[in-house]
């Protein structure tokens, strides 16, 4: 399953939002999520976690790897017969090239250098089928405008989550010039959807009007705390005394994470996006092409 978040115009929380459907995506012993910086602009991840993006995984690495042959990954029952304890990594290439952040997350992670970042990119959109080697890959597209290698990516993809703000002036402009492309993805077998920044005015059936009939599949709330969550900023009170006044103020259990808008709105956006698996996805016979090609 391959899901790519992207914008049109700007890129309002982007990186926000993937990393945090990633992060609740439903994952279970044998589905391990990872999310993969694919903006053309330049990564985040990196410096969000202090981590050094020249080391050797990364998405250079990725880009790199998609130049070979994908080898066909076994089952995971097949692993565990062979008595390999670490089955995903095992079976997917995709976890070869991630590393882990704190709180678990896998992630492809991006140079900060957009020229160095444009050309992974580009590598990837003329040989993606190392992206679904994973069983669940959340890509963070950045701006994917018409014609960009950003937009060449989501024919990739099973899902397209389209982040935009219906309320600026520029973005509604921006989605309405570019829905009928994003539409045409449909034609290819992708499922698209739109997810609204919020504050906005408008209904989602406006929304979706505006759109070309794309539909609103989330509203993604304004939370500061949940970002920095998603950013590694977040601290939770640690003494008994701040965590019984963080409950006493306003009912939030310290050690919980759903009570934050942001990371309510993105697991049910991840659950929505996992009951796509199978219904509306890319072809089998165009993914089989791609790997034959790689």
């Amino acid at each position: 399953m391959i899901v790519a978040v992207c914008s049109l115009s700007g890129a309002p929380g982007v990186t926000s939002l993937a990393t945090a459907v990633a992060a609740c995506w439903p994952s279970t012993p044998l589905t391990v999520p990872v999310l993969v910086e694919a903006d053309a602009c330049g990564g985040d991840l990196a410096s969000w976690y202090g981590i050094d993006a020249g080391r050797e995984a990364g998405l250079v690495s990725l880009a790199a790897a998609s130049r070979r042959p994908v080898p066909v990954p076994a089952s995971a029952e097949a692993w565990i017969q062979a008595g390999v304890q670490d089955a995903p990594s095992a079976s997917e290439p995709l976890l070869h090239h991630a590393v882990e952040l704190p709180g678990g997350l896998r992630a492809v992670m991006a140079p900060a250098d957009p020229m160095e970042t444009g050309r992974a990119v580009d590598a990837l959109v003329s040989k993606p089928a190392l992206l679904g080697t994973g069983k669940a890959t959340v890509i963070d597209a950045g701006r994917a405008v018409p014609g960009s290698a950003g937009a060449s990516l989501l024919r990739h993809a099973d899902a397209v989550v389209v982040l935009t703000d219906p309320g600026d002036v520029g973005h509604a402009s921006r989605l309405r010039v570019c829905a009928p492309a994003l539409a045409s993805l449909r034609q290819e077998g992708v499922c698209v959807g739109l997810a609204v920044a919020e504050p906005c005015l408008h209904s989602d059936e406006e929304v979706s009007q505006v759109a070309s009939g794309l539909p609103v599949w989330a509203r993604i709330p304004h939370d500061p705390v949940g970002a920095a969550l998603v950013r590694g900023e977040y601290r939770p009170p640690t003494r008994l005394r701040d965590r019984l006044a963080a409950w006493r103020s306003q009912r939030r259990d310290p050690d919980g994470l759903e009570w934050m808008p942001l990371i309510k709105a993105a697991k049910a956006l991840a659950e929505l996006c996992d009951d796509f698996s199978g219904i509306g996805a890319a072809s089998p016979v165009r993914r089989a092409i791609e790997a034959g090609a790689a």
